[in-house]
């Protein structure tokens, strides 16, 4: 008779252990749900981060056509930092030279010869102001105010 009375306290304890295990079980999943939860959130910040971050990296990028023997714009402002792209639009070979009236400076930032349909680009860093020529055609003037 001292049997019978042990088994059914055996299986209330062992009901009470499983019950116990069973509560950390779903403790368990809990923590991981939380983390996939702080995992999701931290990917949703580097996507938004990522997603910012190329048109706050992107440069600005500013076009000079070259067409009728003249620089179009003939004056141009931009930020520092940005690309000038150089497109040869006329029949003649041009050059993109920086200077005055045909000439060069001494050591040119840029001196590019053009060919009809050609193009070359340069990145304006430094702030300054740059005269633009074409060697081959001294009347052909540009100029470039660089703003930092």
């Amino acid at each position: 008779m001292h049997r019978s009375r042990i088994l059914p306290a055996l299986f209330v304890g062992l009901a009470l252990i499983l019950a116990a295990c069973g509560e950390t079980a779903s403790s368990a999943t809990a923590t991981p749900s939380q983390a996939e939860s702080a995992a999701a959130s931290e990917a949703e910040s580097a996507a938004e981060s990522a997603s910012a971050a190329p048109s706050e990296a992107a440069a600005e990028t500013e076009t000079v056509r070259l067409s009728q023997f003249a620089f179009d714009p003939t004056e141009l402002t931009i930020a520092a930092g940005t690309e000038v792209s150089f497109v040869n639009a006329d029949s003649a070979t041009h050059t993109v030279t920086e200077g005055t009236d045909g000439t060069a400076v001494e050591d040119p930032i840029i001196d590019e010869e053009l060919q009809q349909n050609g193009s070359t680009s340069f990145t304006f860093d430094e702030p300054g102001t740059y005269d633009i020529t074409c060697r081959f055609h001294p009347s052909m003037q540009l100029t470039i105010t660089v703003e930092g």
